[in-house]
């Protein structure tokens, strides 16, 4: 829900500042939607080396296990294909949901899934007996192939994502608090109080101090779809007292997320300035 400016200045007082995420604050994200790429090229390379490997031990192999495994080289192939392209991209799933990185698990997810579905559809088929090695063999070959074409068509959807998510999303900063309000499916409205806020923090690496973008941290509680606390305490890892139920939160983590701080803003530092306005105008409204 996105509140009209007349909305907020009677709830939250006047509204002193309005911006959004900038594209070149957005830039890792847009390097990270082109996982897919990059995992086909070095599924590639790692493909090729194992095949390298394989083709070298292959015939000392067919001599002492070829009497017990009489089809040994389609099962050494299904191995070789398990590890790569399918573990690989097994791995980056699992990878990018520990990290909380959508943009990672999403694009591999979405380039095997593709994969396996086209590969089920145009590989075998009916022509062989399915749970056999050798429709086990031909299923992830096609899987292995067709990673290539799918890899670009799940990275473009991924990167049309994140283009929307940052679209989407709109930071107002009031006398009263910090209204942030984005999503693509489902529309999130967090709230800072400027009255709790304890620190501004500014985060810029080498790549935002280049676009002039960076990431402006209002410490204290949000309230919305996850309440959190991104308090002093947060950084030592305890909780404050009487917290019950809210999640507390290093300003480390909230830095890369769009939806609890000022992510990727252009010009941060005036945005900080804006919020120590905020931050003074809470003062005089509320004299010691």
């Amino acid at each position: 829900m996105v509140r009209t400016e007349r909305e907020m200045t009677g709830i939250y007082g006047p509204v002193l500042f309005i911006t959004n995420p900038s594209m070149g604050g957005f830039l890792n994200r847009y390097i990270l939607g082109l996982i897919p790429v990059i995992l086909v090229v070095f599924s590639l390379v790692v493909l090729e080396s194992l095949r390298a490997v394989v083709n070298s031990f292959l015939p000392s192999l067919g001599k002492s296990l070829g009497g017990i495994i009489p089809d040994l080289p389609v099962v050494i192939g299904i191995f070789v294909f398990l590890i790569s392209p399918v573990g690989i991209f097994l791995f980056f799933i699992y990878l990018g949901d520990v990290l909380h990185r959508i943009e990672v698990w999403t694009g591999a997810a979405l380039t095997l899934m593709l994969s396996g579905i086209a590969a089920f559809i145009l590989g075998p088929g009916m022509n062989m007996p399915v749970l056999t090695t050798e429709y086990l063999f031909t299923l992830l070959h096609w899987i292995a192939y067709l990673v290539q074409p799918f890899c670009l068509i799940a990275a473009a959807i991924v990167l049309i994502g994140i283009e929307l998510f940052r679209r989407s999303i709109r930071y107002t900063i009031t006398r009263d608090a910090v209204i942030i309000t984005g999503g693509i499916w489902t529309q999130v409205e967090n709230i800072i109080p400027i009255h709790q806020g304890e620190k501004i923090i500014v985060v810029q690496g080498w790549a935002g101090r280049f676009f002039h973008t960076g990431t402006v941290i209002p410490g204290g509680q949000v309230f919305g779809h996850r309440d959190s606390d991104m308090g002093d305490y947060s950084l030592t890892g305890e909780r404050a007292p009487g917290d019950h139920g809210v999640h507390t939160l290093s300003w480390q983590q909230g830095s890369r997320d769009p939806l609890v701080s000022l992510y990727g803003v252009r010009d941060p530092e005036n945005v900080r300035m804006f919020l120590e306005k905020a931050q003074e105008l809470q003062e005089g409204k509320n004299p010691e």
